[in-house]
């Protein structure tokens, strides 16, 4: 990717955003979903590890990562 280049159009998430949630969205509503699923992501892993460790197994597995998806989703309802 070239440096400068943007990831997404902001104007157009910021967009859907709005429509979907029907409330008025604040300037940086895209960076802090953004970073709000980075961090769901790294504790879906992090407890995918624990779990699939705690069953003896060498890496984490699709099966780790469904017993510990609705525990973490859970942790994430706002």
């Amino acid at each position: 990717m070239a440096p400068g280049q943007k990831l997404y159009p902001r104007g157009t998430v910021k967009k859907i955003i709005k429509a979907h949630s029907n409330c008025n969205v604040s300037k940086n509503v895209d960076v802090t979903i953004f970073l709000d699923y980075v961090l769901f992501m790294q504790t879906l892993m992090k407890e995918a590890a624990i779990e699939s460790k705690q069953g003896g197994e060498r890496g984490i597995t699709a099966r780790s990562v469904r017993k510990v998806t609705e525990k973490t989703l859970a942790k994430f309802k706002g």
